[in-house]
């Protein structure tokens, strides 16, 4: 007997009523029943009493007593069953193995026929193609292609621009002339009125450039994914690499890369190597400097070679685990820096969605949270108020937008910092915008980033209350905090944070910088080559 082999039992079920003239008269019934039971036990009631003629006052009773029945012999069925099973069990008289592939047969067939039919999605088989063609001979050639795309994008913006300033420098003209013949031959109505045709004629043009910018946009990123398809089908098949007579790179100049490059600002900046932990050390590489962190987001598209081998390195690490982010400050809505969404617009992302897009995802997802979280504070708080609005996020929130047109980035974190205490006044290690970079590492740790940047002092310039001593007292604060939040990342797995990278405002003294680079090894374990002595002969 095997747990497929055991078959079910019938039990007899006995009742009886005294009749209706003589009490001490009963009626005996006798009904078999099979054990285990699956039907309605109230539908074999009305069965009963329809077949025996049975009153119909017993109802109840007799459903009463036969649920009791059939629950009571079912569970002695049980019993007896998995009883007999665990002796056969112990006697080695089941065949284990083969319940065991009998149970993964029927598993796949009942997968096979109710799971959804989901093969390899579009967008997996785009990475795997680019993966593989950046990683061959076609890496320059995919380069100097998209840099052609972001040439046609950046002309139409120009083309754009120029537009947009023509006919705002009409309209200016058309409202002082307006103006200027109030209360002779023009009224405030007729003022009114021209201001609401040229509010419309800016939309209507703006639409209509924004219109076709998307098209463009669309079509590149269509004509680039077959373009690669087809370059890597004939990658497989002949081992050459020969450029489409359709693609853009055949208008392409190769002598546009003997430019030379210019000659890139100055920077101030500090690396170091640090061991942290007790006993289990791990070697991270820290780099203080200061700049705009938006640097690493530009990308300059003339044809250079110093800005072909920022793409390239990008391009290389897209689709593997050594992916690159940088921290940038935001506002509520959510809304990014107006300087990411310039550089974000200067060519068409051919892998991940437009940043307007995914923007505008974000926004429908944190819907819900931010309600229920605002709800929850406010029971917590009866009276303190609401905080923010039902869809607000606060101080300390973050979001993520990926993309691959940046120079040096692939993920951008963006940290709300919307909050008045972070400009000017002092914080502590349990502010919000601290808990949000702890948030932010333990991110960057469990999804393959293996090098951060983020602002040393959670702002991007200075003024005039920042003085050497708050500069230097927030920064202490940022990197006292990120130690401790690099050694817990150490615990929740994946990738391991190799380079940190603090930016100062690129304002920053040479005074200043000098103070906060000597914070570094003041909190860190800084690396340092051992000195020998020579022994004396």
């Amino acid at each position: 007997m095997t747990a497929d082999t055991v078959d079910n039992s019938t039990k007899t079920f006995k009742y009886s009523f005294p009749t209706c003239t003589n009490e001490d008269v009963f009626f005996k019934l006798e009904v078999p029943v099979q054990i285990p039971h699956e039907g309605s036990i109230r539908e074999l009631v009305q069965r009963v009493i329809n077949m025996f003629h049975i009153p119909v006052y017993l109802e109840d009773d007799l459903n009463e007593k036969l649920a009791e029945f059939v629950a009571v012999e079912t569970k002695n069925f049980h019993n007896d069953r998995d009883e007999k099973l665990l002796d056969q069990l112990k006697n080695s008289e089941i065949n284990v193995e083969g319940i065991i592939k009998s149970w993964e047969k029927l598993f796949k067939e009942n997968v096979m026929e109710f799971a959804e039919q989901k093969g390899t999605s579009d967008e997996e088989v785009f990475a795997a193609a680019y993966h593989k063609l950046v990683h061959s001979p076609a890496l320059e050639t995919i380069l100097q292609v998209e840099n052609s795309y972001a040439h046609t994008v950046m002309n139409m913006l120009k083309n754009r621009d120029e537009d947009i300033e023509k006919l705002t420098q009409r309209q200016t003209e058309e409202m002082e002339e307006k103006m200027r013949l109030l209360n002779t031959s023009t009224t405030e109505e007729d003022i009114n009125e021209l201001a609401g045709r040229q509010f419309e004629e800016q939309a209507l043009v703006a639409g209509r450039w924004g219109s076709q910018l998307d098209a463009l946009c669309q079509a590149q990123r269509a004509h680039h994914r077959a373009w690669l398809m087809a370059t890597l089908d004939q990658y497989q098949t002949t081992s050459e690499l020969n450029t489409p007579s359709n693609s853009p790179l055949a208008t392409f100049s190769p002598e546009r890369l003997l430019t030379p490059a210019a000659v890139p600002h100055q920077r101030m900046e500090e690396s170091f190597t640090i061991h942290l932990g007790s006993q289990l050390k791990q070697t991270h590489n820290i780099r203080i400097v200061a700049m705009d962190l938006m640097d690493l987001c530009n990308v300059d598209y003339v044809d250079n070679p110093s800005e072909a081998s920022r793409r390239l390195q990008t391009s290389l690490a897209l689709y593997s685990a050594e992916l690159a982010g940088v921290v940038l400050l935001a506002d509520a809505p959510p809304r990014p820096p107006a300087a990411l969404l310039r550089a974000t617009a200067r060519s068409a992302d051919h892998h991940f969605a437009p940043l307007d897009l995914q923007l505008r995802d974000i926004a429908d997802r944190v819907k819900e949270p931010v309600a229920a979280r605002n709800a929850q504070r406010q029971r917590e708080q009866p009276g303190g108020g609401r905080s923010g609005g039902s869809q607000r996020l606060a101080a300390g929130d973050v979001f993520v937008t990926r993309h691959s047109n940046l120079a040096d980035v692939h993920l951008v974190f963006h940290l709300v910092a919307d909050d008045d205490s972070l400009r000017s006044g002092d914080i502590t290690s349990r502010h919000p915008a601290i808990l949000g970079l702890r948030n932010i590492l333990k991110a960057a740790c469990c999804n393959d980033v293996t090098t951060i940047s983020l602002p040393l002092l959670l702002r991007h310039d200075l003024s005039e209350e920042t003085t050497a001593a708050w500069c230097s007292r927030r920064a202490e604060l940022v990197l006292k905090c990120v130690k401790g939040f690099v050694l817990e990342a150490a615990g929740w797995g994946g990738a391991a944070l190799r380079t940190l990278q603090v930016a100062a405002p690129p304002a920053a003294a040479p005074a200043l910088f000098a103070a906060l680079a000597a914070l570094l090894p003041a909190i860190f374990r800084i690396s340092n080559p051992v000195k020998a002595k020579p022994r004396p002969t």
